[in-house]
């Protein structure tokens, strides 16, 4: 079973949606038993990085997470917020600690001449031969919408990168713990080939 999480923040229908159009069956669940129940999990992501931390905290999801992904090893991607939250700082809310599975930490675009924040719109990603891009050729497009980026300190496992007024880890992607910051829901061809290889292949 696919779990898409809802803890109250993100644009879940869509993800929901788009596994939909691939035929692929999901459940949306703020439920800890049935998430404690899922072969892979997604976490989407559209906001706060401090709210999304204490959503989850406050729900009881946070702890199941971290027992599922570290211990359990259950397959997880995690979506824009979702991909942040993998980490354990951000520079949205120094009052939060977010998961700490990626180890780096989510800092804020720097506004420049010809580069606005927040960054919105298409942008193209160069990633490694990795599972869970098969089928998508390096470069393609996807669009993204976000203030913060992650710079990720494992660069063993630093997968993908985009290139908008610094360049930044756009894919992660290490054993079960997979991160991407472009909105696959939103991102047309090339978003639901990667959401189709999660839950497939990955």
């Amino acid at each position: 079973m696919i779990v898409i999480v809802d803890y109250g923040i993100s644009n879940i229908g869509a993800v929901k949606n788009a596994l939909e159009f691939l035929k692929i069956k999901s459940i949306i669940s703020s439920s800890k038993d049935e998430i404690k129940g899922a072969k892979k999990i997604i976490i989407p992501g559209n906001g706060n990085f401090g709210e999304g931390v204490r959503l989850l905290k406050a729900t009881g999801i946070y702890n199941v997470l971290n027992d599922l992904v570290l211990n359990k090893k259950v397959p997880i991607l995690g979506i824009c917020l979702g991909y942040q939250l993998m980490f354990k700082e951000s520079e949205e809310d120094n009052n939060f600690r977010g998961f700490g599975w990626i180890e780096g930490k989510v800092k804020k675009f720097k506004e420049k001449k010809k580069f606005p924040v927040p960054h919105v719109g298409w942008n193209s990603i160069s990633f490694k031969d990795i599972s869970v891009m098969k089928d998508i050729p390096s470069n393609s497009r996807f669009y993204f919408d976000h203030s913060y980026y992650p710079m990720v300190s494992d660069f063993e496992y630093l997968s993908g990168s985009t290139k908008y007024s610094t360049k930044f880890p756009s894919i992660f992607q290490k054993d079960n713990i997979i991160g991407c910051q472009p909105h696959l829901e939103k991102s047309q061809k090339y978003g639901l080939v990667m959401l189709k290889n999660f839950c497939e292949t990955c």
